[in-house]
C-alpha cells in the first residue's frame, strides 16, 4: 500500500440549530471579540443572517455584517471585501453562504495578514501563501460545494478570462457549523446543482489516482448519502432527515476531495465558469456524467463500487457492465435532477471549444485523474455534452 497523508483540522459543530450556540462556543472556545459576517444579500434577504446574529447575540459577540459578496467572485470584489475587513477590527470572519461566499471570505483573511492583492496569490501568480490567516469560521448554506473543510479558494480572474484557486492549508476554515435548518429554504434547482457538485466531489475523490482508503471510506460513504437523499430533498426540500443526510454528505464529500483530489470534471467545470460564466454546481452537475464515461476504464472496479453505492443491482454483469452501470445511474439521476443536461442550455457554444480545451490542460489536478487526458479527449467529451 502506498504512503498517504489525510488531513481533516476543521472542527464540525453539526446539528439542527447548531447555529443558535455560534456565539457561546465562539466566545468560549475561542475567546474572539469581534465576528465580521461576509455574505451575500440573497442570504441575508432569506433571513438567515437573523438566525445567526440570534446566536452571536445569545453569546455576548460583538459583530459587523457584509452582505456585498457575489456568486462566483472576482478579484476585484475579494480585495475590496478584503479592505472593508480590514477597517472593521474584528478578530474572525464568519462566512455565512455556498461555496463563493466561503471561497472569497478565505481569500479575505488571507489579505489580512499577506500584501498584496489576491491576483498575486492565485495559481501561476507571484506571491504564496507563507502563514496563517485571520481565522475564519464557516457556515454553510447550501449541500454542495465542501469548501468549509478545504484548503482552496477559487476565484474568477476576468483579466485573464481564467478561474483558478489559491491553495493552502492555511486557508481551511477553523471551525464549521452545519445547520440543516438554514437549507431547508434551498430552492429546488440549487439543492440539485449542489448536490450533484457533492456527488463529483466525491466521484472524482473516489477514483483518483491519489485517493487513500481513508479519503475511500469519506467518498464512498457520501456517494451512499447523496443516491439515498438527493432526490428526496429537491423534490421535498422541507424534509428534515434528507437534508441532514444531505449535509453531513457535503461535508464528507469535501473531506475526500480535499484529500484524493479532483480530475478532470472541475478541470472542464471551472474554465466552462470562466468563458461563458456557468455556476459551478450547474457545470459539475452537467458534466459528471459525461467525464465518467470517458474515466470508467480507469477503475472498473471502483466504477462497479459506485454503482452499488448508487442503490444499483449488478449481480450477473460483468466488471465492464457493472461499471458502465454506475454511468447509467448518474445520467438518469441529472435526468430525475432536471438539471441542464446539455452545454447548448447553459450558452457554451462549439466556437469556445478549442480555447476550452487548450486551458483545461492547464488544470493541476489532471495529473490525478484515472486516465491521462489530452485535448482531444476534452474536445470528444465536449462534443458528447453539446446537444
Amino acid at each position: 500500500m502506498k504512503d498517504f497523508i489525510f488531513r481533516m483540522p476543521t472542527k464540525i459543530h453539526f446539528g439542527v440549530g447548531s447555529s443558535q450556540k455560534i456565539g457561546t462556543v465562539l466566545k468560549d472556545e475561542t475567546g474572539f471579540q469581534k465576528a465580521f459576517i461576509a455574505t451575500g444579500s440573497g442570504i441575508v434577504n432569506a433571513g438567515i443572517i437573523a438566525q445567526i446574529e440570534e446566536g452571536l447575540q445569545a453569546g455576548g459577540m460583538d459583530y459587523v455584517i457584509y452582505d456585498e459578496l457575489i456568486p462566483e467572485p472576482t478579484v476585484e470584489v475579494v480585495d475590496q471585501a478584503a479592505e472593508v475587513l480590514r477597517q472593521s477590527g474584528a478578530d474572525v470572519v464568519i462566512a455565512v453562504g455556498g461555496g463563493s461566499p466561503i471561497d472569497t471570505a478565505k481569500a479575505m483573511c488571507l489579505l489580512q495578514t499577506h500584501e498584496g492583492s489576491c491576483r498575486d496569490y492565485l495559481f501561476g501568480g507571484t506571491k504564496t501563501v507563507t502563514g496563517p490567516i485571520l481565522p475564519l469560521v464557516a457556515v454553510p448554506t447550501t449541500a454542495g460545494t465542501g469548501s468549509e473543510l478545504t484548503a482552496a479558494s477559487v476565484i474568477s480572474n476576468e483579466q485573464e478570462r481564467t478561474k483558478v484557486s489559491i491553495t493552502s492549508d492555511f486557508l481551511i476554515p477553523q471551525m464549521v457549523f452545519i445547520d440543516p435548518l438554514l437549507q431547508l429554504g434551498m430552492p429546488p434547482f440549487i439543492t440539485a446543482t449542489t448536490g450533484m457538485d457533492a456527488l463529483t466531489h466525491a466521484i472524482e475523490a473516489y477514483v483518483s489516482l491519489n485517493a487513500s482508503p481513508i479519503s475511500d471510506m469519506f467518498a464512498l460513504q457520501a456517494i451512499e448519502m447523496i443516491g439515498k437523499n438527493l432526490r428526496t430533498a429537491v423534490s421535498a426540500g422541507s424534509n428534515l432527515e434528507a437534508r441532514c443526510n444531505m449535509a453531513i454528505a457535503s461535508t464528507i464529500a469535501g473531506a475526500a476531495f480535499m484529500n484524493g483530489g479532483l480530475g478532470v470534471v472541475h478541470g472542464i467545470a471551472q474554465t466552462i465558469g470562466a468563458f461563458a460564466h456557468v455556476a459551478h454546481g450547474t457545470a459539475n452537475a452537467l458534466l459528471l456524467p459525461y467525464c465518467m464515461e470517458r474515466n470508467v476504464v480507469g477503475n472498473l472496479e471502483k466504477f462497479r463500487n459506485i454503482a452499488v453505492a448508487l442503490g444499483e443491482n449488478v449481480e450477473g454483469l460483468s466488471l465492464r457492465e457493472a461499471a458502465d452501470t454506475a454511468v447509467d445511474a448518474v445520467f438518469r439521476l441529472a435526468q430525475d435532477l432536471r438539471v441542464p443536461m446539455t452545454l447548448k442550455e447553459v450558452g457554451v457554444n462549439r466556437g469556445m471549444f478549442g480555447d476550452i480545451a487548450k486551458d483545461v490542460m492547464n488544470y493541476r489536478l489532471l495529473a490525478v485523474n484515472p486516465c491521462k487526458i489530452t485535448e482531444k479527449d476534452v474536445i470528444e467529451i465536449l462534443e458528447n455534452a453539446y446537444e
